[in-house]
């Protein structure tokens, strides 16, 4: 019975999604819709990951790669960071979450988990402040539509829907 019911929900939900883009999914939807799923394919279900998630994703992507992703981004976006003016003012809101996530990956990288650990909250802040900072300097709707359009595709993911959801409520 818990079988079909929740091949009901995701039915339902694959018809809401093919009606309305998926940056336009609120976070119960893609908490609801994420129940009895334990994998993300991006090029599938894009709506399936919160905007956190993906803006976390986009944020790790310009840091490892500055030259390449910013060309990425730019041939997968329809209206956004189609020049360097909206990427030099990204990269400026984004800064300090930047330094957050280099200094993440150098305590992971150095197995250092106690310095992992205290990292993680202001990790958290620095990634909601850096993501409203972004949608009110770019538009709310026309940010989430490019990390939608642009992060997704090729992209999978397994995940814990309990942390995901509550991340990304803290940081609406």
């Amino acid at each position: 019975m818990h079988e079909q019911l929740m091949t009901i929900t995701v039915c339902a939900l694959s018809l809401l999604a093919a009606s309305r883009g998926p940056w336009e999914w609120t976070a119960a939807e893609r908490a609801q819709a994420r129940q009895g799923v334990h994998v993300i394919d991006g090029d599938v279900n894009p709506e399936l990951f919160f905007p956190t998630e993906l803006f976390e994703t986009l944020v790790r992507s310009l840091v490892n790669m500055p030259a390449v992703y910013p060309q990425m981004v730019r041939q997968r976006s329809s209206d956004l960071f189609r020049n360097l003016a909206e990427w030099g003012r990204f990269r400026e809101i984004v800064a300090d979450y930047a330094v957050t996530l280099e200094e993440e990956r150098a305590a992971a990288d150095a197995l250092d988990k106690a310095k992992v650990s205290a990292l993680q909250e202001r990790k958290q802040a620095d990634a909601c402040h850096a993501l409203r900072e972004a949608r009110r300097a770019f538009g709310r709707e026309r940010f989430d539509r490019m990390l939608y359009e642009t992060v997704p595709p090729g992209t999978k993911t397994s995940f814990t829907s309990d942390t995901a959801f509550e991340r990304e409520k803290r940081c609406q």
